[in-house]
């Protein structure tokens, strides 16, 4: 009834909806309709008491303001007698006490339906007698109360023993009068006033004990048990298909209605759809984020490989990218000089014989444009290279001659420009100009191995992406399996499970990122400091700008990556 397994056979149904099929896509509105109380309790260990049942009501309703779940969640565990425990956590709590606590958070949403595993395992007399007159309570207020256990307390309106796997006797007695046992314990806190009708409660036994509740129009119920101890328990439909049994085996048909009963409308209802979509964000904001960056470091012992990983992942494909950046910029301006040939002056060359170079080279039809470079700007431009402003500054003069900087017109012409420089006499005849026969073959070179290493960076951040997933998936599935679980068992929808995911992926692959960028930053400045040093540029063309895309880049790839990983992780621990 709760859809936590899949009949083998026949059929289960709540309402119209059926709980047999494989895709059962409104099994967390069911969930949320049908309160579990576990024989095993199910509290979340990061959580305290209060935190606990205030989830429950959280999952339940997310449109209900947060100050109304606490005084639902805070009346619920005074109804107990467990208010002054709230701030324990399960760990610091009895065994008595964990299970007040889970009763406490199945009774504070106000389901429909009950069902109770056991609730009276491995707790003493008077919690036991605590949690039984609760249960009385709300099947008096009308909710349908489904109870599997071993202890008689015959007050139940339907039992059914279930020895051997099989339905052996199945009997039932009149409903009390509405009222009876009302607000013994406190339930009025939990209910509020004004819930008149009372509707079938039903109650399945183990060993021939009964269970508690009441119930009109009673038809045979099925089960399953193990060694004579009914785990599971399925209830009685007002008007059941089939509901008959052969041989003592179970009906091949299980129809509980979805029980309607008289509740009192809160004013949250008349809240106009801002201020409920306020609410929606304000507790969102609790579950999700909150709730991910407390599990994230509650998680940190798990993650902190896969943030090592990762962290190592993004400073290699920061450094690639630097390179990949600076190769770019080289071949880009490899390209725009190469079409530029500089003619070197001779230091005896008068302006005459200057002016008349300039004016046979404009004079070619070959030649785009001349620009004349005077010593002391050729300085100017030199000393902005690494090192050679040291290097300049060794002598008294200035070692740069003076030039005329020659623009052709087509790449392919270079050569015959140069060439009009040979044997003028204001050319110097040592070294005539900046002609290089192989700089095509460099640029050609140069084009290779930017391809090489952008392709290198992206098949190194798929390959490594991949491994660091795949190992982080398996220890975050492990530490959050019994969370993932307690909260798809308490009906929460698709994104209050993943959300939480995502905030946790977020953060470890943002700090990855952080830890890699200011790695990759570091770098830079110490190829600076590199190239003042030894005459050497390591990283041509790489500006302070170019670092900040590269650092934001990684930043933002390590926040992918989390992601993805975060996902991949929620995925297998679903499954």
């Amino acid at each position: 009834l709760h859809g936590q397994l899949r009949p083998t056979l026949g059929e289960a149904w709540f309402g119209a909806r059926a709980l047999h099929r494989w895709w059962r896509p409104d099994i967390d509105r069911v969930r949320r309709d049908v309160a579990f109380i576990f024989q095993e309790q199910r509290l979340l260990g990061r959580l305290t008491a209060f935190e606990n049942v205030v989830l429950g009501l959280i999952v339940n309703d997310p449109y209900v303001p947060r100050s109304a779940l606490n005084r639902r969640a805070l009346a619920a565990l005074e109804a107990l007698g467990i208010a002054h425990r709230k701030d324990a956590y399960p760990s610091q709590l009895s065994a008595g006490e964990r299970q007040r606590v889970a009763v406490a958070r199945a009774l504070a949403t106000r389901p429909k339906v009950i069902l109770a595993d056991e609730p009276y395992t491995s707790i003493d007399r008077d919690n036991a007698r605590a949690v039984a007159r609760m249960l009385e309570e709300a099947a008096a207020q009308g909710t349908a109360v489904v109870v599997a256990t071993h202890r008689p307390s015959g007050r139940a309106t339907r039992v059914v023993q279930l020895p051997e796997a099989a339905v052996a006797e199945a009997t039932s007695k009149p409903a009390p009068a509405a009222g009876v046992r009302a607000a013994r314990l406190g339930w009025q806190l939990l209910a509020g006033v004004g819930r008149a009708t009372v509707l079938p409660a039903v109650g399945v036994a183990g060993n021939g004990q009964a269970t508690n509740g009441h119930s009109t129009n009673g038809h045979r119920t099925n089960g399953h048990a193990t060694n004579g101890h009914a785990t599971n328990g399925t209830a009685v439909a007002a008007a059941p298909s089939n509901g008959h049994a052969s041989n003592g085996a179970a009906s091949p048909r299980v129809h509980l209605q979805r029980h309607i009963r008289g509740r009192a409308h809160h004013a949250i209802e008349d809240l106009p759809l801002w201020r409920r979509l306020a609410v929606l964000v304000s507790n969102s904001f609790g579950l999700v984020v909150l709730g991910g960056l407390r599990s994230w470091r509650r998680d940190l012992r798990f993650t902190a490989p896969a943030l090592q990983t990762m962290s190592l992942l993004l400073v290699l494909c920061g450094l690639l990218a630097l390179v990949a950046t600076s190769l770019g910029q080289a071949a880009a301006l490899a390209e725009t000089q190469a079409s530029v040939v500089r003619i070197y002056l001779a230091p005896s060359a008068s302006a005459a014989q200057v002016y008349d170079l300039r004016a046979r080279l404009l004079a070619d039809p070959r030649v785009a444009s001349v620009r004349e470079v005077s010593s002391a700007q050729a300085l100017q431009e030199a000393t902005a290279r690494p090192g050679l402003s040291s290097f300049a500054g060794i002598t008294d003069t200035n070692p740069f001659p003076a030039s005329l900087d020659v623009t052709a017109k087509l790449v392919t012409e270079v050569a015959l420009v140069a060439r009009l420089a040979d044997g003028d006499p204001a050319v110097d005849p040592a070294f005539p100009t900046s002609y290089d026969p192989d700089v095509y073959n460099r640029l050609r070179k140069l084009a290779v191995a930017v391809g090489v290493v952008g392709g290198a960076l992206v098949l190194l951040f798929a390959f490594i992406a991949y491994a660091v997933a795949a190992n982080s998936m398996r220890a975050i599935a492990a530490s959050r399996k019994e969370d993932v679980t307690t909260l798809r068992l308490l009906g929460a929808r698709p994104w209050m499970l993943r959300d939480p995911f995502v905030i946790e992926g977020l953060m470890t692959g943002a700090l990855a990122g952080a830890l890699a960028g200011a790695i990759v930053a570091a770098a830079w400045i110490a190829t600076l400091r590199f190239a003042g040093a030894m005459y050497v540029d390591l990283l041509p063309g790489v500006g302070l700008t170019a670092v900040r895309e590269v650092v934001a880049g990684v930043i933002a790839a390590g926040m992918v990556l989390g992601v993805m990983t975060a996902l991949l992780s929620f995925r297998q621990t679903r499954a």
